[in-house]
């Protein structure tokens, strides 16, 4: 049984997917918040196996989240659901540490088979070329690791970085990306 925690900020899609997932073979849904510091919150206490993340929270980002529970000492493996999923999206939550991406048109079949991690669906390299054209010489080794599902440990290890270390360059990457300022340590 993998356990699931659902964060998104909609009432109405947060029962519709509790609802959905409850009556699937493996899976339950342990807790649903509406907010990142909630979802946070909810996934340090409980250690789900698994966390269906919204992209857009009223108080930050699910990349920022994801990237966060990424420094947990039992992190989920993290799928961002948003409507604006696309090949960009992709690259950005891999570099954040989600195992994937799903839009919010997908298939409950296509949803449950990603939770499951049963599909994961790929990166498109032409969205990795237009990101890395974006980045640091120095952040392309990283990100290929990241595409091809490194561990955190791995990607750490061999960077010769401690794993906070590792996660604040990934911080710093997903800043560059999007226009921010990067996101003080964890």
């Amino acid at each position: 049984m993998l356990d699931l925690v659902i964060v998104d900020d909609h009432p109405a899609v947060r029962s519709g997917l509790r609802g959905l997932l409850d009556d699937e073979d493996g899976l339950r849904v342990v807790a649903t918040a509406a907010t990142a510091r909630e979802g946070f919150e909810a996934i340090a206490d409980l250690r789900p196996a698994v966390a269906l993340v919204d992209l857009h929270l009223p108080d930050d980002d699910g990349l920022s989240l994801t990237l966060r529970t990424r420094a947990l000492p039992e992190p989920p493996r993290v799928v961002i659901y948003s409507a604006f999923a696309d090949a960009a999206l992709g690259v950005r939550a891999a570099i954040a540490g989600a195992y994937a991406v799903l839009a919010k048109s997908a298939s409950p079949r296509a949803l449950t088979s990603v939770l499951r991690g049963e599909l994961r669906p790929a990166l498109d390299p032409r969205a990795l070329r237009a990101v890395g054209e974006r980045l640091e010489p120095s952040d392309l080794a990283i990100l290929g690791m990241l595409a091809h599902g490194v561990s955190e440990e791995e990607l750490a290890s061999t960077l010769g970085l401690s794993l906070q270390s590792a996660l604040t360059r990934r911080q710093q990457m997903l800043a560059r990306l999007s226009g921010r300022r990067p996101l003080a340590a964890a």
